[in-house]
Protein backbone atom coordinates (compact mmCIF):
# COMPACT_ATOMS: atom_id res chain seq x y z
CA UNK A 1 0.00 0.00 0.00
CA UNK A 2 1.29 3.66 -0.42
CA UNK A 3 -0.25 6.93 -0.03
CA UNK A 4 -0.24 10.57 -1.82
CA UNK A 5 -1.58 13.51 -0.45
CA UNK A 6 -2.98 16.39 -2.03
CA UNK A 7 -3.72 19.87 -0.68
CA UNK A 8 -5.19 23.45 -1.76
CA UNK A 9 -2.58 24.94 0.09
CA UNK A 10 -0.03 23.98 -2.03
CA UNK A 11 -1.49 25.18 -5.50
CA UNK A 12 -0.58 27.99 -7.36
CA UNK A 13 -2.40 31.26 -6.22
CA UNK A 14 -6.00 30.92 -8.57
CA UNK A 15 -9.70 32.22 -8.25
CA UNK A 16 -11.75 29.72 -6.02
CA UNK A 17 -13.18 28.13 -8.70
CA UNK A 18 -10.42 27.09 -10.54
CA UNK A 19 -8.37 26.02 -7.45
CA UNK A 20 -10.96 23.91 -6.42
CA UNK A 21 -11.90 22.33 -10.21
CA UNK A 22 -7.63 21.93 -10.59
CA UNK A 23 -7.91 20.11 -7.17
CA UNK A 24 -10.59 17.64 -8.43
CA UNK A 25 -8.98 17.28 -11.80
CA UNK A 26 -5.88 16.13 -10.11
CA UNK A 27 -7.23 13.85 -7.66
CA UNK A 28 -9.10 12.17 -10.52
CA UNK A 29 -6.77 11.90 -12.91
CA UNK A 30 -4.50 10.18 -9.56
CA UNK A 31 -6.87 7.75 -8.65
CA UNK A 32 -7.99 6.80 -12.32
CA UNK A 33 -4.80 4.95 -12.62
CA UNK A 34 -4.20 3.25 -9.27
CA UNK A 35 -6.37 0.60 -7.37
CA UNK A 36 -7.83 2.79 -4.33
CA UNK A 37 -8.07 1.30 -0.83
CA UNK A 38 -9.58 4.45 0.47
CA UNK A 39 -9.80 8.11 0.70
CA UNK A 40 -9.37 10.64 3.56
CA UNK A 41 -10.80 13.94 3.18
CA UNK A 42 -10.24 16.83 5.33
CA UNK A 43 -10.73 20.59 5.73
CA UNK A 44 -9.81 23.38 7.70
CA UNK A 45 -10.78 27.07 8.05
CA UNK A 46 -9.18 30.29 9.35
CA UNK A 47 -9.16 33.99 9.77
CA UNK A 48 -6.20 36.34 9.69
CA UNK A 49 -6.62 39.27 11.04
CA UNK A 50 -3.58 42.00 9.96
CA UNK A 51 -3.48 44.83 12.90
CA UNK A 52 -1.58 46.89 10.36
CA UNK A 53 -3.39 46.65 7.36
CA UNK A 54 -6.87 46.11 9.43
CA UNK A 55 -7.22 43.61 6.49
CA UNK A 56 -9.03 40.56 7.41
CA UNK A 57 -7.95 37.23 5.31
CA UNK A 58 -10.17 34.06 5.21
CA UNK A 59 -8.10 30.61 4.73
CA UNK A 60 -9.51 27.24 3.96
CA UNK A 61 -8.21 24.39 3.20
CA UNK A 62 -8.60 21.02 1.65
CA UNK A 63 -6.83 18.22 1.87
CA UNK A 64 -7.11 14.74 0.92
CA UNK A 65 -5.16 11.23 1.66
CA UNK A 66 -5.51 8.52 -0.86
CA UNK A 67 -4.67 5.14 0.41
CA UNK A 68 -3.86 2.79 -3.01
CA UNK A 69 -1.68 -0.03 -4.87
CA UNK A 70 -0.16 0.40 -7.97
CA UNK A 71 -1.93 -1.30 -10.52
CA UNK A 72 -0.51 -4.77 -11.63
CA UNK A 73 1.17 -4.83 -15.36
CA UNK A 74 -0.02 -6.45 -17.74
CA UNK A 75 2.84 -8.77 -17.93
CA UNK A 76 1.81 -9.88 -14.29
CA UNK A 77 -1.74 -10.26 -15.29
CA UNK A 78 -0.63 -13.28 -17.47
CA UNK A 79 1.94 -15.19 -14.44
CA UNK A 80 -1.31 -15.21 -12.27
Amino acid sequence: MKIKLFSTNYMPEQEKYQRFAAFENELNQFIAGVDVIDIKFSTSSGLCHDAQTHVNEYVDELSVLVMYEDKPKTSDKKKA
